[in-house]
């Protein structure tokens, strides 16, 4: 059983009209075999078209489209419920062409970066992915990774080779000896049919490679490439980009977010990075100075409290609370420990931290312990927590509770 695939002859065909030759169903609904399609099978990394089938004034999605072999039937999923289609019927089947473009723009695309590492570092392709929103390849070059001057360098090569408007041909040949003939950039052995993509003059091409997709006629028609980003991957180098209009949608975009964060940092976009700098460059002069204050603060509250405690166990108390509303719990956390290590057998420090509502508990870890006292008292207070016999932690809902929890431990023990 074979579809004859239209798209290897003509990429520009939107619809046909097709017989069902082969008819299966999966998951409650029908997956049809046409005699033949403009369907692209997903394949190459490049997804699987997608569109409608129609019989007679019955419509239905087709949502994903493969093969099992190349030269083989072509399986056309769809969300027709099982048994709708059967062997013989005559359909309508039409591609939801926008998605097909883009998906000619960005393998040509791909075809022609990846060609522009190969010319100008020798570099390799060694993966080829079309995501949602982006393309992505992973070029070997020697183990080393490529610069950001190397990567602007092959994006203005494909940039300035889409506006030359050079040819794209796809030729099949019997067998991968016979496309041998033509100077591929990258040996793929293959059994059966092979086709290659010649993107250029036959001879001397820009690009030349083994390929199974679909493209369009000439290279104008990518649009444009845009490179987002890359990094490094497992010793290669990963160039995130997509082409046409998906390229030209995400840099408005991004060129307004840019145009809204200078207008909001009063400077123009051109100044914006410096701005930026000189903003970061504050925030880190802004970040030294609090932690000095800070640092000045836990100093002063610590002999603030230790004078506190020592006057308290003058008048026979053994139990310390203290709210504190500056600091944050990591750093009241810290001058709980500084101050613990002076508590003796049988005396609770305890210290709340209003912002997170949060109750921390000190002890020597003998007479008292707290992380036991947490787990039988902090319930009661909509709280829990846990810890050591010598410091715990309890969180609660709302201060009022953390508060209520606090002075009950002060009453309590």
């Amino acid at each position: 059983m074979r579809t004859e695939r239209i798209y290897q002859t003509n990429t520009y065909c939107k619809n046909c009209s097709a017989n069902i030759v082969g008819i299966s169903q999966k998951d409650g609904f029908d997956i049809v075999i046409p005699d033949k399609s403009p369907f692209f099978p997903e394949g190459g990394g490049q997804p699987a078209d997608t569109g409608i089938i129609k019989s007679g004034n019955r419509e239905f999605n087709i949502t994903y489209v493969y093969d099992e072999e190349q030269e083989g039937a072509v399986f056309h999923v769809t969300d027709a419920p099982a048994g709708t289609f059967k062997e013989g019927d005559e359909v309508e089947l039409t591609l939801d062409w926008d998605a097909r473009f883009i998906n000619m723009q960005r393998h040509c695309g791909e075809h022609m970066l990846s060609g522009a590492f190969h010319n100008l570092y020798s570099g390799i392709n060694r993966g080829f992915h079309i995501g949602n929103g982006y393309i992505a390849i992973d070029i070997e070059c020697d183990g080393r990774i490529l610069t950001a001057a190397e990567v602007a360098a092959a994006e203005n090569m494909v940039n300035a080779a889409i506006r030359a408007n050079l040819p794209v041909d796809v030729t099949y040949f019997d067998s991968y000896e016979e496309s041998k003939i033509r100077p591929v950039r990258k040996d793929v052995p293959h059994d059966g049919r092979v086709s290659v993509v010649t993107i250029g003059d036959l001879d001397a091409p820009y690009d030349c490679i083994a390929c199974c997709g679909t493209h369009p006629a000439t290279s104008s028609e990518v649009g444009l490439l845009a490179v987002y980003r890359f990094e490094p991957n497992k010793g290669n180098t990963r160039i995130i980009f997509d082409c046409g209009k998906p390229a030209l949608d995400k840099l408005k975009a991004d060129y307004n977010t840019a145009y809204a964060v200078s207008n909001s940092l009063s400077t123009s976009i051109d100044e914006l990075p410096r701005k930026l700098e000189l903003q970061a460059e504050h925030e880190a002069g802004l970040k030294a100075q609090l932690a000095s204050l800070t640092a000045y603060y836990k100093e002063k509250e610590a002999e603030a409290m230790q004078a506190s405690i020592d006057e308290k166990r003058v008048g026979g108390e053994h139990v310390y609370n203290f709210t504190d509303e500056v600091l944050n719990t990591n750093d009241l956390l810290k001058l709980g420990f500084s101050l613990a290590a002076k508590l003796r057998p049988g005396e609770l420090l305890l210290m709340t931290d209003s912002n997170t509502a949060t109750v921390l508990l000190y002890s020597d870890g003998s007479a008292l312990k707290c992380g036991d006292i947490v787990k039988a008292e902090a319930a009661s207070f909509n709280g829990r927590g846990g810890g050591r016999p010598d410091n715990a932690r309890a969180a609660f809902a709302d201060i009022a509770d953390a508060r209520a929890f606090a002075e009950h431990l002060a009453n309590a023990y």
